[in-house]
């Protein structure tokens, strides 16, 4: 108080909290594993659960019972008190029992949603230990995982493994559970040692991971296992694979430059950098190919031309990164695909054919040889005539130029056309080459007499003629060319009273009187004139007849007429005419002597002489006032004798192609 001196006073205050169910039970674990063996007492705990809630009095209250899930059996077999959460043996556990029962327990509170708690009861038959196994590891082993090499060699130990009785009454076996590569062997000289090997290499690409158990039991039934775990470690024994060892490309001429021709791809089994690929050309690969070492993008920098080149062929690899790297080696096949970018080409520019006359129609004349570098429709050549398509035509397949007719070189000796050839790509492209022809003659026109112009003609010659005067002419043409038209004439048949007389020049066709006129010499001279080529293989010829009548006049026409109506008999003389005729001119000279032996025989004989050279003295006065206009008269009288003047004898020839 406020005294002095203050006295003091003092009282104890208790507070007390009142409960109230803010808590709900809750387990502090989710499982339990327990263990019952076969002998044990019924009625012996064999496992006690225990909720907390932390409330207090009632609220804290917490009883225990089985989930509906739990089986009747196992209810029957294990009791649970609902108060203290005790499982005890409620009954005998016999052979049928099961061994391993699933007990699900809720640990109920007021106004709560149950907690949850597994009970996993074993039931072992006995009550003795268990095998153990005892593992020394011989590969590396890092928290109970083993990693191996997928490069160790078969037989590679893994580990021994130790497998005894603790009890040392009972005999114990062991086996190894699980798939792969390994064997689990007695290790001998000693008793319950087992080493774990491998059987045959392992490869990571197949499988990487294995797991396997070492299992003991003993004879009472004990099972023990005991996990191993291995892990493969990736060595690089996997070269790169591409998808074919023969990649066939193809692309069309004329490409842009850096053209894409593909991707390579290729793969590699390994891991990591082991299994990168890298990619590179091959040492035979042109320079002009590219590859991209990363995205194995294969170009070619420049334009292909197949015509230069169609087919490439080259090596590529693919290597890994690995130490020490593999590689693989493919091939690429590169085919050019052909483009229409070359006209069809002659051989030669100009083309000269020289054919004999009388080819026969569709004969060969000769090949137009045209070639195209393109390959395909685009190579293909088709050929035609341009110009004078009515008289030759060509075989597009072999280019045999043919005539459709035959060819005379009399009509036309020579001719020019264009041949065209297109190939079969598209666009078509063309070209045109000149095509000369010329005929070689053949002897195939005998001559052509054009004097005399009838058989029936003849010509008055006179008494007086002087010997080697030219009397008349045979003129006759060839329509050959060379040799065919060289002529030649001769006398082959003689009728009258001194037919011999008279002669012709092989070459010019002039006939000439041999020698001097006599009275007996007086009426109608027939000659059979021949007139020959020179023609090969056989020559040709003609025949006409020359028909002179020696008289002073021509008095009485239709006693000629009809002397020349008659057939006349003569006698063929086949002689060669010979163009080389100098001696002749030897005889002409030889007979112009004639006249001089005469007049002094006329002068020796005396007045029978003077009135003979009077009386011709007359005559020649006479002759002398019609001047000269007889010696060359023709009386034109058809022909009606059976010798033609135009006989041509034609005879076969082989005719061959030049």
């Amino acid at each position: 108080d406020g005294g002095s001196p203050p006295l003091l006073g003092s009282a104890t205050l208790t507070i007390g909290i009142s409960d109230i169910n803010d808590n709900c039970p809750l387990f502090t674990d989710s499982q339990i594993n327990v263990t019952v063996y076969g002998n044990a007492t019924v009625g012996t705990p064999i496992a006690a659960v225990q909720a907390v809630d932390k409330d207090l009095g009632t609220n804290a209250q917490i009883t225990y019972s089985y989930s509906q899930k739990v089986p009747q059996a196992s209810k029957d077999l294990f009791h649970l008190d609902e108060n203290t959460g005790v499982i005890k043996l409620f009954s005998k556990i016999g052979g049928s029992v099961l061994q391993s029962h699933k007990l699900t327990i809720l640990a109920n509170g007021p106004g709560c949603i149950p907690a949850v708690i597994t009970a996993l009861v074993s039931v072992i038959k006995v009550i003795f230990r268990p095998p153990e196994i005892v593992p020394r590891y011989i590969a590396n082993e890092i928290d109970g995982v083993v990693y191996l090499k997928e490069l160790e060699p078969v037989n590679t130990p893994i580990a021994f493994f130790t497998i005894r009785d603790p009890e040392g009454k009972y005999k114990v076996n062991c086996y190894l559970d699980g798939e792969g590569p390994f064997r689990l062997s007695p290790y001998k000289p000693y008793n319950n040692e087992y080493l774990l090997e491998t059987t045959k290499p392992m490869d990571y690409e197949l499988q990487q991971f294995y797991e396997v158990a070492v299992v003991a039991w003993n004879s009472e039934g004990f099972h023990v296992k005991r996990v191993i775990k291995v892990q493969l470690l990736d060595d690089n024994d996997n070269a790169p694979i591409f998808l074919q060892p023969l990649i066939e490309l193809t692309i069309e001429e004329n490409n842009s430059p850096n053209a894409f021709l593909t991707k390579l791809y290729a793969t590699d089994a390994d891991s990591g950098e082991r299994g990168q690929v890298s990619y590179f050309l091959g040492p035979d690969a042109p320079s002009y190919f590219s590859l991209d070492s990363v995205t194995g993008i294969l170009t070619v920098s420049t334009q292909l031309d197949r015509e230069e080149k169609e087919r490439y062929r080259y090596t590529v690899r693919a290597v890994d990164g690995g130490k020490p790297p593999r590689e693989s080696v493919a091939t690429v096949a590169l085919t050019v695909l052909d483009k229409n970018d070359n006209s069809p080409r002659f051989i030669n520019k100009d083309f000269s054919f020289f054919v004999p006359e009388n080819f026969p129609g569709y004969g060969e004349i000769g090949v137009i040889s045209v070639t195209d570098a393109d390959a395909g429709r685009n190579g293909w050549v088709a050929l035609s005539v341009v110009n004078q398509s009515d008289i030759f035509v060509i075989d597009t397949g072999k280019g045999m130029l043919r005539a459709k007719v035959s060819l005379d070189r009399e009509q036309q000796s020579s001719y020019t056309l264009w041949v065209e050839a297109v190939d079969g790509g598209e666009p078509a492209l063309s070209s045109t080459a000149k095509i000369t022809i010329l005929l070689l003659d053949i002897n195939d026109n005998p001559p052509l007499v054009l004097f005399p112009q009838s058989n029936m003609s003849y010509l008055l010659v006179l008494p007086s003629t002087l010997p080697g005067s030219p009397v008349t002419e045979v003129y006759a043409v060839d329509k050959d060319t060379g040799m065919n038209a060289v002529i030649a004439y001769s006398i082959i048949g003689r009728r009258g009273p001194r037919p011999e007389s008279f002669r012709i020049d092989p070459k010019t066709g002039n006939i000439t009187l041999e020698e001097a006129l006599l009275q007996t010499d007086y009426g109608l001279h027939r000659l059979l004139v021949k007139v020959s080529d020179h023609g090969y293989p056989e020559p040709l010829h003609s025949t006409v007849m020359v028909n002179l009548f020696v008289n002073d006049t021509v008095s009485n026409e239709s006693y000629i007429e009809s002397l020349l109506r008659k057939e006349p008999e003569i006698n063929i003389e086949e002689k060669e005419p010979q163009i080389s005729i100098e001696p002749t001119h030897r005889k002409v000279e030889s007979v112009s002597c004639m006249p001089t032996l005469v007049a002094l025989s006329v002068i020796s004989l005396g007045s029978i002489t003077l009135v003979t050279g009077m009386g011709i003295y007359i005559c020649l006065r006479k002759g002398k006032k019609h001047p000269r206009e007889d010696e060359n008269l023709e009386v034109q009288i058809p022909l009606k004798g059976k010798i033609d003047l135009h006989m041509r004898e034609r005879k076969p020839m082989d005719i061959s192609n030049i």
